[in-house]
């Protein structure tokens, strides 16, 4: 009878020593890094303190004064983005124009005029038919209706900072004496850093005195103050960039390795459309030794140029609006083979605008009779290729005493006898609403569209204020393009006729 033997192999940990001291000694393999980085952080003229159980600070919070002094347009309640980039006309949204319309309409007689019918609406409203409350009350004194049939409209417009020369948004506030100025706005949120100041705030009152209480600061990935507690791998705080969302990343790696329980927050309270300052601050520690905190004369994380560096801007933001379809979508570039810039109208008024035919070269014709090669070519002159639709061209303006600027011009349908121009531009972010008679309708300044293009986007957007009250406006944003226009645009074309002997 055979045998059967198993075998069974088992792998069991040698500990290379018998004790465990050398492990709670913690050793560190380059003792000199940790006191480079202490000396580089000012830590060699601390003093050896204990943990601060209480913070005393004397803040004050200067307001932002309303926006060109209309007190519906307070920065405290209405978020800085509505502000900034709001156009006049957004209160007449397409539900308020035929509700107005309808009211006056039935309690007003007016003339049977087609200009006082609604006309340009986006998709899904462009089939609605009726008066227009909007051009009703624009014309409200030529057709004598009072001021009562239109109540709830608001009688001031928030002021237009859409610079049509630049596509971007340009505002200037005030607070305590100061001017904050927002240069470029391309559009979206508007953050802390967004203004310049021009002298730092004077607080309406003096600073209030609050008592706070520290707690240190966590974040993820950070190291447990204690040995031997279990962290959370899954962070990689090594791989953190240096964005505008995380600290630095050489402060954030010198926190963790080698400060990671010496770092402490204390909450600032503060209001939303102020300007926050921060006048004292004096830490109470564990031995009651109070010690009163100065500002780094040489770096800091958070400062506005022109304020004091213990001052921060705190705007309130829209969070998370909801965004509507794009209205008008304008693609700008420079296009090299016909040394002209391109405004090119892919969208407007909610309606997609057909995709410009192709440039398709015309067949020779065919020639009735031998081609002979032996005798000299001859051409014929052709003024110019058809343009494809809704481009428009911008060319440098000629005038010695004007700026140099790309000035909108217009294309000629040189195939029709007499030649007829082409449709003008029919989105407003082409044109300029304060251009004169004489003024051109639309100008660029020259550095205005970067060497790979520009995007342009206008779109309803919706968000709450801080009261907590509906917020419809329509932003303009510009954003950047990757791809040039080329349009096969050609000038002075000279086509050769083919020579050819009479046919037999």
């Amino acid at each position: 009878m055979p045998y059967r033997y198993d075998l069974v192999r088992r792998l069991e940990p040698a500990r290379p020593a018998g004790d465990l001291d050398r492990g709670f000694r913690a050793e560190i393999a380059d003792p000199a890094w940790f006191l480079a980085v202490q000396w580089r952080m000012g830590e060699h003229a601390g003093e050896d303190a204990a943990s601060p159980v209480g913070v005393t600070i004397a803040a004050s919070a200067t307001p932002l004064d309303p926006l060109g002094g209309d007190p519906a347009l307070d920065p405290q309640v209405v978020p800085a983005e509505i502000l900034v980039e709001a156009e006049a006309g957004d209160w007449w949204t397409p539900g308020r124009r035929v509700r107005i319309g309808l009211s006056v309409g039935a309690a007003h007689p007016l003339p049977d005029d087609p200009s006082l019918l609604l006309e340009g609406l986006p998709p899904p409203y462009d089939g609605l038919r009726g008066l227009d409350g909007r051009t009703l009350y624009e014309r409200r004194d030529e057709l004598g209706l009072p001021e009562s049939a239109f109540a709830g409209v608001p009688t001031s417009e928030p002021p237009d900072c859409w610079d049509p020369a630049e596509l971007v948004h340009t505002a200037r506030f005030t607070a305590g004496g100061s001017e904050l100025d927002l240069p470029r706005h391309d559009g979206g949120d508007v953050d802390w850093y967004a203004v310049s100041a021009t002298r730092p705030v004077v607080p309406p009152a003096p600073p209030e005195e609050l008592e706070l209480t520290p707690a240190r600061l966590r974040y993820p990935g950070a190291p447990h103050p204690r040995w031997w507690q279990i962290e959370n791998a899954r962070v990689d705080v090594g791989g953190f960039p240096p964005d505008r969302s995380h600290l630095a990343t050489m402060l954030l790696i010198d926190l963790v390795v080698s400060h990671a329980d010496n770092w402490f927050t204390v909450p600032v309270p503060g209001r939303v459309g102020t300007v926050s300052t921060l006048h004292e601050v004096v830490v109470r520690n564990a031995f009651d030794e109070k010690i009163t905190l100065g500002t780094p004369a040489t770096w800091g994380l958070f400062h506005v140029d022109g304020l004091d560096p213990t001052s921060l801007v705190v705007w309130p933001t829209t969070t998370t609006p909801l965004c509507g379809p794009v209205e008008d979508d304008v693609l700008l570039g420079v296009d090299e083979d016909a040394n002209v810039l391109w405004a090119i109208e892919r969208r407007v008024a909610g309606r997609d605008l057909a995709p410009p035919d192709p440039p398709v070269a015309p067949a020779p014709p065919v020639p009735d009779g031998e081609l002979r090669a032996d005798l000299p070519a001859t051409y014929r002159y052709r003024p110019g290729t058809p343009a494809p639709r809704y481009w428009h061209p911008y060319v440098v303006a000629d005038d010695p005493a004007a700026p140099r600027r790309f000035v909108q011009g217009t294309l000629l349908d040189l195939e029709q006898r007499p030649p007829v121009p082409l449709p003008e531009p029919r989105t407003p972010l082409l044109r300029n609403p304060a251009a004169g008679p004489a003024d051109p309708v639309h100008h660029l300044e020259p550095a205005t569209v970067p060497t790979t293009g520009l995007h342009l986007e206008r779109r309803w957007m919706l968000g709450r204020a801080a009261d907590g009250r509906p917020q419809l406006w329509r932003q303009r944003r510009r954003l950047p393009n990757l791809a040039l226009p080329a349009s096969g645009l050609r000038f002075d074309v000279l086509e050769e006729t083919p020579a050819v002997s009479p046919p037999r």
